[in-house]
């Protein structure tokens, strides 16, 4: 290698090194479930509920979630809290997010799926900000510590 050329790859391998060093930040951010907030719209769905206060959701329970964009003080979020259909308006400005007041259907189902919808619910009206995911999941959360994990339903196909 020529003394002139020296330089140059030392500064070549800096970069590469650096560049190696943020991916690798990164990733150990990612394998902590650290995953930096990406921005993102909640507009449409349906968003099927993945987990809900780090609890998961019973298998048997459906939990989901559409939101429809509407004007100002009409935009609206439907979908099932479990046992019940729900409705109400919702509003999102960045990461600011809020919902509410939500009233749904009145039937009766097994205790389990009672439960969670109430937890949902009450969630769901403490939320106050939204962040994304790298995987396109949607984290709602309230200012004391509740969330609520969603992700867009995939189409079936065939």
């Amino acid at each position: 290698m020529s003394q002139r050329s020296w330089p140059c790859s030392l500064l070549t391998v800096g970069a590469a090194l650096s560049l190696a060093a943020c991916n690798t930040n990164e990733t150990m951010r990612v394998m902590k479930g650290e995953l930096p907030p990406l921005g993102g719209s909640l507009e449409g769905g349906p968003w099927l509920i993945e987990d809900l206060n780090g609890g998961g959701v019973p298998d048997n329970a459906r939990l989901d979630l559409t939101f429809e964009p509407g004007d100002g003080d009409t935009s609206r979020v439907q979908g099932s809290s479990g046992c019940n259909r729900f409705f109400g308006r919702w509003t999102q400005n960045g990461a600011r997010v809020s919902f509410g007041p939500l009233a749904g259907t009145m039937m009766a189902c097994p205790p389990a799926l009672m439960d969670i919808e109430q937890k949902f619910l009450k969630t769901m009206e403490s939320v106050t900000t939204v962040s994304f995911d790298v995987t396109g999941a949607a984290l709602l959360k309230s200012t004391d510590g509740r969330t609520i994990k969603i992700r867009r339903e995939t189409p079936k196909t065939g």
